[in-house]
C-alpha cells in the first residue's frame, strides 16, 4: 500500500506523465474504433488519466455520493454514445484546457509539454478526426490521415521525457487561464465550422475549405490584436474592455471625480460619507443600505431595506448594501473596490478636521500661554513696586513719584494684554520713544541689584513696546531667579545704539542641552527658563527682531534683542552676526558707549 502511494506521488511530481499516458491512450482508443468495446474501455481509461492529470481541482480532493453519480452517469453516457463526431467535441474541450495550462506556466520547460501536447491534439482533431466523422474518404484526406496517426503515438511518448514544471505545486497544481481557453475554444470551433460551411456553400474540398477557414481566422485574430491596442492614438479595445469591467451602469471615473469633487465641496466628513453612499442608490441592483463607523460610533442608513445583502468593512467603516437580488461575485467585487475608496477619502478627511482641530487648539493654547506671561511680567512690575514701598527706608516723595510714572505704564500694558484677549490675530504694536521707554523700564526695576547702562545718543528711532517690554522682562525675570540659586551673581541691562538691548549675568553658564533649544522650543527647568524666552523670542521675530543667546560662559551670560539684518536685492544680509544659542559676537568687551551711566540701582539697596 505505501509502494502504491509513493509511486502515486511520483507521477503526480511528473504530471506530464500522466498528460502523456492519457493522450496516448486517446490515441489508441480511437484507433481501435471508439464504438468497440475495446475502444470504449481505453476512452474511459483516458478519461481516469485526465482527471488524475487536471489542473482545475485537486485529486486529493473527496468526493460526495452526489458526485460520484453524477461523474458516472456523465462518464457513462458519454462512452455508450461514443463515436468520432462526439470525440472531436471532446478533443476540442481537451485541446482548450491544456492551451489555458500553458498560458499559467512560468518558464518556457514548464510550457513545452502543453505546446507539444497543443500539437498533437490539433493534428489529431483535424486531419483523422474530423474527416472521419464526415466521411471523407478522398485520397489527399486518407493519405496525410495514414500519415498522421502512426507520428500522434511518438509525440505522446515525447511529452512524457520533457522537462518537469518548475513552479509545480501539489497543494494547488497550478490552474488554467480561463480566458485563453475559452478563447481557444473559440477559434477551434469558427475555424471547423467555417470550414463545414465553404464545404457546403461553395462546394470546396476539405483542405481548401479549412485553409480559407483558418486564413478568415487569423486575419480576425490579427485585426483583434490591432484594434486591442491601437498605435493610431484613439482609444484600445482593451481599454475599453477595461472600463466596461469597471463600470456597472456608470463609469467608475465619472464616479470618481464625482467623489473627489465632494470630498473637496464638503468640509463636514460625516455629510461627505452619507451623500456619497445615498449616491449609491443610483448604481444598478442596489436598494438601501447601512453603514457605521466604529472608532466615532457614527451610524446612518439610506434607502429601504431587503432580503440580499453584502458587508463591506475598510478601515474602521462597515457597510452594509442592500440589493434587489443576489448580486454576483464580479459585482461585489466592484462595489468592494468602491467602497474601499470611499473608505480612504472618508479616512483623510476625519485626520484633516482633526488636525483643524488640534490646530486651533494649539493656537489657543499658545495664545493663553503668551496673555499669562504678559500678566505675569506686570505681576513682577506690581511686586517690584511693592517691595519698594514696603522698605523702611522708603522716601515717600520718592515713592509717589514712582508710582505716578508707573502705574500708568502698568495700567497701559494691562489693557493691551486685554485687548489681545479680545482681538488675538490683531499684531499691532506700539512705537514708543526710545530714552522714554529705557526710563520707564529701569524705573519698574528700581531697588532690585540690577545696574542700567545705556547710550541713547544714536539711537534715532522708536522702539516696539511690546517687544522690548516683553523680552526684557522676561530675562530680568530669568536672571532674578538665578539669582536666588546664586545670590553674589550681578545683574546688569544695557542699552546701545541701533535699537540694542543686552541683559547679561555674572553666574554660571547655562546646560549645553538647554541652550541648544533655548529661544527655539517651550522648556521645562528649575528656573523657570524656556516658555517665557521662547514666547518673547516669536513675539521678537514677527517684529522683525532677534532675539539670540550671544555667550554662553562661566561668569558672562549674555542675550542680546536688536533689529534684524537689513537685506539687500539678493537677501543677504549687510550686518554678520552669527546666530544660534552658541554663538558669540565678535566683540566680547561691552558695547561701545559714548555718554554715561543712566542709572544704577545698585545704589538703593
Amino acid at each position: 500500500m505505501n509502494g502504491l502511494r509513493s509511486t502515486f506521488a511520483n507521477l503526480l511530481q511528473r504530471r506530464q506523465i500522466l498528460l502523456s499516458a492519457s493522450l496516448l491512450v486517446l490515441v489508441a482508443g480511437f484507433a481501435s474504433d471508439p464504438s468497440s468495446d475495446v475502444g470504449r474501455y481505453l476512452i474511459l481509461v483516458h478519461f481516469g488519466l485526465f482527471l488524475l492529470w487536471q489542473p482545475i481541482v485537486r485529486p486529493s480532493r473527496r468526493l460526495g455520493g452526489l458526485d460520484l453519480v453524477l461523474l458516472i452517469a456523465v462518464l457513462s453516457g458519454f462512452v455508450l454514445a461514443m463515436s468520432p463526431g462526439l470525440l472531436a467535441a471532446w478533443v476540442m474541450v481537451l485541446t482548450a484546457v491544456i492551451g489555458g495550462r500553458s498560458f499559467v506556466a512560468a518558464s518556457v520547460a514548464g510550457r513545452m509539454p502543453y505546446v507539444l501536447a497543443l500539437a498533437l491534439l490539433v493534428l489529431f482533431l483535424v486531419l483523422v478526426l474530423v474527416p472521419e466523422a464526415l466521411a471523407l474518404h478522398s485520397e489527399d484526406v486518407a493519405l496525410l490521415s495514414s500519415v498522421t496517426q502512426p507520428g500522434l503515438p511518438l509525440l505522446a511518448i515525447a511529452i512524457a521525457f520533457l522537462p518537469v514544471e518548475s513552479e509545480f505545486d501539489p497543494r494547488t497544481l497550478g490552474g488554467i487561464d480561463l480566458i485563453s481557453a475559452l478563447m481557444i475554444l473559440l477559434v477551434l470551433a469558427v475555424s471547423l465550422l467555417g470550414t463545414l460551411a465553404l464545404m457546403q456553400v461553395r462546394s470546396l474540398p476539405y483542405f481548401q475549405s479549412l485553409a480559407l477557414a483558418l486564413i478568415g481566422v487569423a486575419a480576425g485574430l490579427l485585426l483583434l490584436a490591432w484594434a486591442w491596442q491601437p498605435r493610431l492614438g484613439h482609444a484600445s479595445l482593451g481599454l475599453q474592455l477595461s472600463r466596461r469591467l469597471l463600470s456597472t451602469g456608470l463609469s467608475f471615473e465619472t464616479w470618481l471625480h464625482e467623489l473627489s469633487t465632494a470630498a473637496l465641496a464638503c468640509s463636514e466628513p460625516d455629510e461627505f460619507l452619507s451623500a456619497a453612499l445615498h449616491d449609491l442608490e443610483r448604481f444598478p441592483g442596489i436598494v438601501g443600505g447601512r453603514w457605521r463607523y466604529q472608532p466615532g460610533d457614527i451610524s446612518g442608513s439610506f434607502g429601504r431595506d431587503g432580503k440580499h445583502f453584502e458587508v463591506f468593512e475598510h478601515g474602521g467603516l462597515r457597510v452594509e448594501l442592500i440589493f434587489r437580488g443576489r448580486p454576483g461575485e464580479a459585482l461585489v467585487w466592484h462595489y468592494n473596490l468602491m467602497l474601499l475608496v470611499l473608505a480612504r477619502f472618508y479616512r483623510e478627511k476625519r485626520q484633516t478636521r482633526e488636525l483643524q482641530l488640534r490646530s486651533f487648539e494649539e493656537a489657543v493654547h499658545e495664545t493663553g500661554a503668551r496673555l499669562t506671561h504678559d500678566v505675569k511680567n506686570l505681576l513682577q512690575t506690581l511686586n517690584a513696586l511693592c517691595f519698594v514701598a514696603a522698605r523702611p527706608t522708603a522716601d515717600i516723595d520718592a515713592l509717589q513719584r514712582l508710582f505716578r510714572s508707573q502705574l500708568p505704564q502698568i495700567a497701559a500694558r494691562l489693557e493691551s494684554t486685554l485687548e489681545k484677549l479680545r482681538r488675538p490675530g490683531d499684531g499691532t504694536l506700539t512705537p514708543v520713544d526710545a530714552a522714554e521707554w529705557w526710563h520707564d523700564a529701569s524705573g519698574r526695576y528700581e531697588g532690585q541689584r540690577i545696574r542700567f547702562i545705556a547710550d541713547l545718543g544714536g539711537t534715532g528711532r522708536d522702539l516696539p513696546r511690546e517687544v522690548y517690554d516683553s523680552c526684557l522682562d522676561n530675562l530680568l525675570q530669568n536672571a532674578i531667579a538665578k539669582r536666588r540659586l546664586e545670590p553674589e551673581i550681578s545683574i546688569t541691562v544695557e542699552f546701545a545704539a541701533g535699537a540694542r538691548l543686552r541683559v547679561s549675568d555674572s553666574g554660571r553658564a547655562i546646560d549645553a542641552a538647554i541652550a541648544r533649544r533655548l529661544l527655539r522650543q517651550p522648556m521645562q527647568s528649575d528656573q523657570g527658563l524656556g516658555m517665557g524666552l521662547y514666547q518673547a523670542s516669536r513675539l521678537a521675530s514677527a517684529a522683525g527682531h532677534c532675539l539670540e543667546l550671544v555667550r554662553n560662559d562661566d561668569g558672562a551670560v549674555v542675550l542680546e534683542l536688536y533689529p534684524a539684518p537689513a537685506t539687500d536685492d539678493t537677501g543677504v544680509g549687510t550686518e554678520t552676526v552669527e546666530p544660534g544659542p552658541s554663538s558669540r559676537l565678535t566683540r566680547n568687551g561691552p558695547l561701545p558707549f559714548s555718554s554715561k551711566v543712566v542709572s544704577d540701582a545698585n545704589s538703593k539697596d
